[in-house]
């Protein structure tokens, strides 16, 4: 049996649990056995790759002609991309494999086999046409004011929005953290601090970041934080753009998301919303 779900879509997609334990009950039912060690998962990895290392192993296996039947949950956990499907299914049918999806139509014969593809065809373009729907929507959101998936910087807190009560979500400041930044902004801005000298200032007087496992600041959030627009009272939706890394520092084979590097979009794609300011 094959699992997958991806991080990010695990509210959306079937998690890993119960995917194992519907695949299970349906194994069960078939009158089949769940070989040992015949249980691939990959646990938050994007459908869009192939280079997934419980797909590889099951893949190996395959070859080997370990198993005689292949269960997944639905042929997204193979692949979200219709052509990679069509590369995973023929490999799995040449090692005389029968596939067993519990929410997709199972290829019996060649019309069968027809169906399954043209719901393979289908299911891409639902993907592809909610995707779209989804970042559409996350567009009027937030030119309608609503700050939609931030994570506030130091000095903020984001506040779930209440539909009932009529509240948007919407970034509150964090007093203590904000008395900090004014002193970053005055030590730079005034005393004319180097950033190394804040550095070294801010460990005198053991004031740690939010995030940092060490406890020391870096020269990049502090610069980070000195260029940051949302401290004098506009924050921006819709700055970055995901790629693929054309240099990538992980060389290593497995990667979990394709798109893992941001660029920065052009100012005049940037949505303005405006945030209560820490610096005046």
């Amino acid at each position: 049996a094959y699992f997958r779900v991806s991080t990010s879509n695990q509210e959306k997609e079937a998690t890993i649990d119960s995917q194992i334990e519907e695949v299970k009950e349906g194994i069960k039912k078939d009158g089949n056995i769940l070989g040992e060690k015949l249980m691939f998962i990959d646990n938050g990895w994007s459908g869009d790759t192939l280079a997934r290392p419980a797909l590889d192993a099951m893949r190996d296996s395959a070859v080997k002609k370990l198993f005689e039947v292949l269960y997944v949950y639905d042929l997204g956990r193979l692949s979200r991309n219709f052509l990679n499907q069509l590369i995973l299914k023929n490999e799995i049918q040449e090692a005389s494999i029968q596939l067993i999806s519990l929410h997709d139509i199972n290829a019996e014969n060649p019309e069968g086999m027809l169906a399954q593809n043209v719901m393979g065809l289908f299911h891409e373009y639902e993907r592809v046409k909610i995707a779209e729907r989804m970042r559409r929507g996350k567009l009027y959101k937030v030119r309608n004011g609503i700050l939609f998936g931030w994570n506030a910087p130091y000095g903020y807190k984001l506040v779930k929005g209440d539909k009932q009560k009529g509240i948007n979500p919407h970034f509150e400041i964090v007093e203590h953290e904000a008395r900090v930044t004014r002193m970053i902004f005055e030590w730079v801005a005034i005393q004319g601090f180097t950033i190394r000298r804040v550095i070294k200032k801010l460990l005198e007087l053991k004031i740690r970041p939010r995030r940092n496992k060490d406890g020391v600041w870096s020269t990049s959030t502090l610069s980070r934080l000195l260029r940051d627009e949302t401290y004098i009272g506009t924050t921006y939706y819709n700055r970055r753009l995901a790629i693929a890394p054309k240099n990538p520092k992980n060389n290593g084979k497995y990667k979990k998301v394709k798109k893992s590097s941001r660029v920065i979009k052009p100012k005049e794609e940037w949505i303005p919303l405006a945030v209560p300011p820490i610096v005046k």
